[in-house]
């Protein structure tokens, strides 16, 4: 049944009683019930600013639905469970088939409500790095909803990830829905008909920014010895497909004699289809070779399987058309010849944290470039307002480096690079007047906004700020509205190019 048809919308003044309906044909305890009402509120609570913060997200209405489908619809128990004091290491959350057990915690619930609930992020059987990418995409969903309770209470946009939490995933998330927007992302996520190439349009949208997040992933997965062993089988299998298809002849021989058989089978199972005598010998033949539970109730039951096996052969017959078509002859032997190149200068041989870190950080000077290209584009006010919270919430992503917990911002190796891009959107900001130029020089007028606008503050209009001289500093008073949030001081320079009055609060943004 379609969640449309589970639901009617949700009122969110009555998200309580919703709830509650759901629980009464649940048998949780009431811990249990408990815990998911105090986790419905947190969120209800902080999502107005998890919204604000990331601009780009579902509404609250659709969040909350589609976490009350999952507990209705995928899950029949939720056991608490407590911390073992002797393995702080260990998961603070199980899933098995329709089960959780977890940690008496409204943010481990979460998580573990949302690693039940699908995650399809389809992507084509034949793409080498299907698996190592789709690990990706689902654990860094996972924690980019989870961080609407983590990370926002109704009062602070906070930073909280744990350190067993796959942060790397969780930025490289981040920045591939920053790219590519939270629509195309939702729809990754719940597209279950594998008719879209979106691995595809994320190349064509950035092939740098591409090519560095399949690199890293390929490497993170080849970190571990059960990973390391599937790609390199994988690899192998593409290296003997590309000497095949090399010789020409012998592999469009093969691919007639497979579109041939695909072509018969249809024609086998149409006929079959098409005579109820046949039907019937089908239905006794099948059945005489099934377990008791696994047989087949009815004649009915029987078409649509054997409908179902021919969707599946005409599927398999148009691929070998497809590529016994020159122009998509030649463009499979690229794409694998790129394939094997990809996969050989991810250097996976031994792999260390230095290199995975080297990687994430390579990825990111990638990101940036394309922020830059990005902010060449923009002509007006709203869509360089956009840039900047997208911006603001990438320099705060939160990240764990060598166990050590950083802010995406204050990473040696890319923090110069920051700081050019910023003060870059700074300048052309002023330009187009959605920030207020504070003085005539470009180089201390961004030195200035910078102070002002690495800031947390929830809602960056809000921001209001007041300039006082002192003997050698300029001292910024910044207002979260009525509210004073912090002071900040820089040396006293350019004084007389200041466009702005001291003494008096102004807005910043415009």
């Amino acid at each position: 049944m379609a969640k449309k048809e589970i639901f009617s919308r949700l009122n969110l003044k009555d998200y309580n009683k919703e709830l509650e309906m759901i629980l009464e044909e649940k048998d949780f305890s009431s811990q249990v019930k408990n815990l998911l009402l105090s986790m419905f509120y947190k969120l209800e609570i902080g999502y107005k600013d998890y919204v604000i913060v990331k601009r780009d997200s579902p509404s609250k209405e659709a969040f909350l639905e589609s976490l009350m489908y999952i507990i209705k619809e995928k899950c029949d128990e939720i056991e608490l469970i407590k911390p073992n004091i002797d393995k702080p290491d260990e998961k603070k959350f199980y899933i098995s088939e329709r089960k959780i057990s977890c940690y008496q915690n409204e943010a481990v619930l979460l998580h573990a409500i949302l690693e039940l609930g699908e995650k399809n992020f389809i992507i084509s059987e034949e793409e080498i790095i299907k698996a190592p990418i789709q690990i990706m995409l689902r654990n860094g969903y996972e924690l980019d909803t989870k961080e609407a309770l983590t990370n926002f209470d109704g009062w602070a946009w906070n930073s909280n990830l744990d350190k067993d939490d796959d942060t790397d995933y969780y930025l490289i998330y981040e920045l591939l829905r920053i790219i590519m927007g939270n629509n195309f992302m939702y729809d990754w996520k719940r597209d279950r008909r594998n008719n879209t190439d979106y691995l595809g349009q994320v190349k064509n949208k950035s092939k740098e920014f591409y090519e560095a997040v399949c690199k890293y992933c390929v490497v993170r997965m080849s970190k571990n010895t059960e990973g390391k062993k599937f790609i390199n089988h994988e690899l192998k299998n593409i290296k003997t497909q590309f000497q095949r298809m090399e010789e020409k002849n012998e592999f469009l021989r093969e691919k007639y004699e497979e579109k041939n058989f695909y072509s018969s089978k249809v024609k086998e199972i149409d006929e079959l289809l098409n005579d109820n005598e046949k039907l019937r010998q089908e239905f006794s033949k099948r059945n005489t070779k099934l377990a008791e539970t696994e047989k087949i109730f009815s004649i009915s039951d029987l078409e649509e399987i054997i409908q179902d096996e021919r969707t599946e052969t005409v599927k398999k017959m148009e691929n070998v058309n497809n590529i016994l078509q020159p122009k998509n002859y030649l463009r499979k032997m690229q794409k694998l010849q790129e394939d094997i190149d990809l996969i050989e200068s991810s250097n996976v041989k031994k792999v260390t944290d230095d290199i995975l870190n080297d990687k994430l950080i390579k990825l990111q000077l990638v990101f940036i470039e394309y922020l830059k290209k990005k902010l060449s584009n923009i002509e007006t006010k709203k869509d360089m307002f956009e840039l900047i919270y997208s911006f603001r919430y990438y320099l705060f992503l939160p990240i764990y480096i060598n166990g050590e917990a950083i802010e995406v911002k204050k990473i040696p190796e890319i923090k110069d690079e920051i700081e050019k891009l910023e003060n870059k959107i700074i300048t052309k900001a002023c330009k187009l007047k959605t920030l207020t130029i504070v003085n005539q020089d470009i180089n201390y007028n961004a030195k200035i906004i910078q102070k002002i606008i690495n800031t947390k503050t929830i809602e960056l209009s809000n921001i209001c700020v007041m300039f006082s001289k002192m003997e050698k500093e300029i001292q910024i008073e910044i207002y979260d509205d009525e509210v004073l949030d912090r002071v900040e001081n820089i040396k006293k320079d350019k004084e007389k190019d200041f466009r702005i009055k001291f003494g008096r609060k102004i807005k910043l943004f415009t």
